[in-house]
């Protein structure tokens, strides 16, 4: 059955409220109470209010009819997280109060997302299509607000460090921004192009762009860097509240590597940060400013 077929069977099966295999589902889209829960979830029938929600459909099949993941669903209760698979992967439900979730990583690559949840020894990754990426987002922005702390003070120009944002990040920043928020402080430097050679080949490498953004609930990081990959097409945003911030400090990695912010959490968990070429007074100068903050 081609994509659009089985979008329009998705379409008249929500709409009629039979019961229909979820797997065949293709497409996210938004959950609000129980009654909205697709068969093969029947371990969600208790998970009590539900503020948001989204169904994550499974991945398409290769070449052998392999899917790397099954159908999932991503609650947020009034107690906290709640993710459960279709009940064919047999997987447990997983649960996580919001007051133990440390960080939050949300990536987009071209057709590719995934979402992180970390708190604890505890951590929660939830692949998806990004073709039905706007209940995700809208999900997202419902955990977002009950997570993070609100902060009520006097609005403040921000400190700007590193080099202008490109229009990439630009977008990015402006997309990451939750209602009513504003930067305090900013540090971000570009992608850098690279050339090597061995021998009588010159190979073209791209080191990616890192944007570090603090506001008066919580940092983000939007990076172009995907498991040591340069992804043009793509971001990867990680955020936590600004309370969980144990200590900052630009540290020296070695000749090659150069300077890094090193951002370390409560949690234990560090964020290490490339400098950038040529901005290391900088990323020292943001650092100082975000450690007057803490």
């Amino acid at each position: 059955m081609d994509l659009s077929r089985r979008a329009e069977t998705q379409a008249a099966s929500l709409q009629s409220g039979g019961p229909v295999d979820s797997r065949r589902y293709i497409f996210s889209f938004p959950i609000s109470s129980v009654k909205e829960i697709p068969a093969g979830f029947d371990e969600l029938a208790g998970c009590g209010e539900i503020h948001a929600g989204v169904f994550l459909p499974q991945d398409d099949p290769d070449w052998l009819g392999r899917r790397r993941y099954p159908p999932r669903i991503l609650l947020i209760t009034a107690t906290g997280v709640v993710v459960a698979a279709h009940e064919s992967a047999r997987e447990p439900v997983w649960k996580l109060p919001i007051c133990q979730v440390s960080s939050l990583e949300w990536g987009r690559v071209l057709l590719s997302g995934w979402i992180v949840f970390t708190g604890g020894r505890t951590s929660k990754r939830l692949p998806f299509n990004t073709r039905g990426i706007i209940p995700v987002e809208r999900c997202i922005k419902v955990f977002k607000e009950r997570w993070l702390p609100r902060v009520h003070g006097e609005e403040r120009r921000p400190e700007t460090f590193g080099a202008p944002l490109t229009l990439k990040f630009e977008y990015a920043r402006a997309a990451e921004l939750m209602d009513g928020e504003a930067p305090v402080l900013q540090f971000f430097h570009p992608a850098v192009r690279r050339e090597r050679r061995i021998l009588i080949l010159r190979r073209v490498v791209w080191a990616g762009g890192d944007l570090i953004v603090v506001t008066g609930r919580r940092l983000f990081w939007i990076t172009e860097r995907c498991q040591g990959r340069y992804e043009p097409y793509g971001t990867v945003t990680s955020c936590a509240p600004l309370g969980g911030v144990r200590e900052v400090r630009l540290a020296e990695v070695g000749a090659r590597a150069g300077a890094q912010l090193q951002i370390v959490f409560e949690s234990g968990l560090p964020w290490r940060i490339p400098a950038g070429e040529g901005l290391e007074a900088e990323a020292g100068r943001f650092a100082e400013a975000l450690g007057r903050l803490l």
